[in-house]
């Protein structure tokens, strides 16, 4: 964080006018490991450093710039997961879901059970936690229609969508966690640090599903997080009538029984990526093709033309 102290590489050759950076290390004794390494390399059967850092390596001080930290692992869909027993309701109506969420126990330890609340449908995959502001929520849905975030530090809902008989069925959610996008290569005060290496922070999510009644396929919509400690959440459909290819992703929340996840990869139909302040979404969908044309029958509804 701002004020820490690290150590930045950098490769000196004879006659360069501009020193190579090699990376940025948290103590000094890695950088040193980081430089043994260097001056170890081969190229063409030659000693790589001589032929292109002939004055060897450097290690410089700098000062970190940024309040941000690196979040720790593991990340919070790894952590928790949850448990559904059905619930008998009065004849002809669907059953409830109890839904217990727990926080994952460390090698050797228990789990601990974090709360539990009512649903009042089938579960799904209507469970992601998340993180924001150093605290942990999860996306819920303890009404078919409608989309909630829990406190899985009090158990309560602090924001949800009004109920509405007629909304938006979540199916499943995600939200996009720092781990789900980078790695710790590049570290705050890093040469290459930017603002786009502090994001995304859980202000934002997705969820999938359908309008009540159109369940032929699931669509995909935008969820403002950016309030939700205020007890606000936001949904939109900026991105049209989109039909969300969600095949053959594995959340390891709906897994109970397995030990400490380490790293699950996030849902390959959903890609978030962010450039020089620009944030791009790369969806798999479904489209429809007529057989014999080619044409996709289904592009003018996806744009609503």
């Amino acid at each position: 964080m701002r004020g820490d102290v690290v150590y930045r590489i950098y490769g000196v050759h004879e006659g360069r006018e501009k020193d190579c950076f090699f990376g940025t290390f948290r103590a000094i004794y890695e950088a040193e490991t980081e430089i043994a390494k260097l001056l170890r390399r081969e190229m063409n059967g030659r000693n790589w450093a001589d032929q292109y850092h002939n004055r060897g390596f450097i290690i410089r001080e700098t000062i970190v710039e940024t309040d941000f930290e690196i979040p720790p692992l593991p990340k919070p869909r790894d952590r928790y997961f949850v448990r559904s027993t059905p619930k008998k309701n009065r004849p002809g109506t669907w059953e409830s879901t109890i839904v217990e969420i727990f926080r994952r126990a460390d090698a050797g330890g228990e789990s601990e059970k974090v709360c539990d609340f009512e649903r009042n449908y089938g579960l799904l995959r209507t469970f992601e936690p998340f993180r924001q502001g150093g605290r942990e929520f999860a996306l819920v849905s303890s009404h078919y229609t409608g989309t909630s975030v829990l406190d899985l530090a009090t158990g309560s809902i602090v924001a949800e969508e009004p109920a509405s008989s007629t909304g938006f069925c979540p199916v499943g959610f995600y939200v996009p966690d720092w781990w789900d996008l980078h790695d710790e290569s590049i570290i705050p005060g890093s040469e290459y640090w930017n603002a786009d290496m502090e994001w995304p922070c859980g202000e934002f999510g997705f969820v999938w599903g359908c309008v009540w009644g159109d369940d032929s396929s699931w669509k995909v919509q935008y969820l403002d997080l950016t309030e939700i400690q205020s007890g606000v959440i936001r949904r939109d459909d900026r991105f049209g009538y989109v039909e969300l290819s969600t095949d053959g992703y594995r959340n390891p929340c709906f897994h109970p029984d397995e030990a400490l996840p380490q790293g699950s990869d996030p849902p390959s139909f959903i890609r978030i990526e962010r450039w020089e302040g620009k944030t791009t979404v790369t969806f798999a969908i479904e489209m429809q093709f007529d057989f014999d044309s080619g044409q996709p029958s289904e592009w003018k509804r996806k744009t609503y033309e």
